[in-house]
Order: C-alpha cells, then sequence, then structure tokens
C-alpha cells in the first residue's frame, strides 16, 4: 500500500510541475510541504519568484498579510499572460481565519470577473498551498472545511511520510544534497554507503524536515568534492538507530 501511495504521490508531483494549477500540499507535521512547493516552483518553466504568505500567526497578522496581498500582489497573482510569473505559496491555510478565507475566495473571484477571467482560469494561477493534517503522534486532527476557498485549489497531492518511502531514499537523499549545494554554494559529492545504511536503519520521527536538517548539517562538515561519512552524523541518528536494535 505504501507503495501505491509514494508512486500516486510522485506521479502528482510531475503532473503539478508540468501545469499552473493551483495545488494543495497536505501532509502530517514535518513531511516537506514547503520544500516540495520549492521544487515544483524550481521546475516550473515559467517560474519566477517564490513569495510565501505564511497564515502561522495570530488573526491581526492574518489581516496585514491579506491587506498585502490585496495591495501589492493581487494584479500579478490575476495575470494568467505574463510567461515569466512569480508562485505564491500560502502556508498553513488551515489555520486561516475563516473570515480571511471567504475574503480571500471573493477578493479572487471579484477581481477575475471583472478582468474576465473564467473559472477554469481562476484555477490555473499557480497557487500553491500547504495544509497540515493529523500527525502519528496523536495530534487532534484539524478541521478542512475551508469553503469555498478551497475550491481555489482543484489539485491535492498527499505527501507520505518519510517511513513509507524508503525505497526512494537514493533519489531523495540526493535531491537534497543538490538542494543543499546550491544554497550553500558547496560541491559536496554525495554519501558514503555507510551514511546510506545509517539513514535507511532511522525512522525519522520529524519526517523530511530532520532530513532536511542533518543533511545540510553534514554539508557544512563535509569538504568540497568529497563524499559525506559516518564520522560527521548526528548523535541522534546513533541513537536512534540503537533504538531500533535493542526493539528488534
Amino acid at each position: 500500500m505504501s507503495n501505491i501511495r509514494v508512486n500516486n504521490f510522485r506521479e502528482k508531483l510531475e503532473q503539478a510541475i508540468n501545469q499552473p494549477l493551483n495545488v494543495i500540499l497536505e501532509g502530517e507535521n514535518g513531511v516537506g510541504k514547503e520544500y516540495f512547493a520549492k521544487q515544483i516552483h524550481e521546475k516550473r518553466t515559467w517560474a519566477n519568484n517564490f513569495i510565501i504568505f505564511d497564515w502561522e500567526c495570530e488573526h491581526s497578522c492574518q489581516f496585514s498579510i491579506l491587506e498585502d496581498l490585496s495591495k501589492n500582489h493581487l494584479r500579478e497573482i490575476l495575470d494568467v499572460t505574463s510567461k515569466r510569473r512569480n508562485a505564491y505559496f500560502f502556508r498553513r491555510i488551515d489555520l486561516l481565519n475563516s473570515k480571511i478565507q471567504y475574503e480571500i475566495f471573493e477578493l479572487l473571484e471579484s477581481q477575475a470577473k471583472r478582468g474576465g477571467l473564467s473559472r477554469s482560469q481562476l484555477h490555473q494561477l499557480g497557487l500553491i498551498a500547504s495544509l497540515e493534517k493529523k500527525n502519528s503522534n496523536g495530534k487532534k486532527q484539524i478541521d478542512l472545511t475551508l469553503n469555498p476557498f478551497l475550491e481555489l485549489f482543484p489539485f491535492r497531492i498527499k505527501i507520505p511520510p518519510l517511513r513509507q518511502r524508503k525505497e526512494e531514499f537514493g533519489s531523495l537523499m540526493h535531491g537534497i544534497l543538490d538542494f543543499v549545494n546550491k544554497q550553500q554554494n558547496r560541491k559536496v559529492l554525495g554519501f558514503s554507503a555507510g551514511i546510506f545504511k545509517c539513514f535507511l536503519d532511522y525512522n525519522w520521527p520529524n519526517n523530511i524536515e530532520e532530513l532536511i536538517s542533518e543533511i545540510e548539517r553534514l554539508v557544512t562538515l563535509t569538504k568540497d568534492y568529497e563524499l559525506i561519512k559516518e564520522g560527521v552524523l548526528s548523535e541522534r541518528m546513533f541513537s536512534g538507530r540503537r533504538m531500533l536494535r535493542t526493539d528488534i
């Protein structure tokens, strides 16, 4: 079942890259929703800047963000004729105040009508959003009834937790390494076989965010044109592996 979920996720990710449909990325805390949002953005041939609207704040702050969206970004968001367009990432829409959900929907729909955009075009603005679902630690399920706001996002991608994606660890690790090398202007070549085994043995309780954090740390401790080796692994990696062996 996990392989089916992973394959479905990868297929949908490719579809999101190749078309401008508004996308919701959903999953547990730490599965890498923002990482994959940036990946979609960077691989879209028409993408320009990556602009984040972070809704993880108090209601008064959310209204300030809405005002900024309305005054400074609305025209760009609705300009479907531009060859190079910004990507707008709506982070944690599950935390959006219900009034703001409605106001964003009304704002985009009313302005789209004035500009002669169809409902279909409103669904193809290249928007990306993240939505957090229940974590494996028993966290209370959030309310997903964000209508009519969710109507803006016809394409949803469920990101499987890292523990269900061990078969794609090689490509995932190298993809993150490429991302970190570019971000830090580094040239670390790859991972030793020992590192790969350590990563497979570890359970990654904090999902892909923990994996990204660990690879970022390892890159800073490895010289350019060298492989990352076991000697620079963090203590929690070794502790996690010892716990796994004790439980078996």
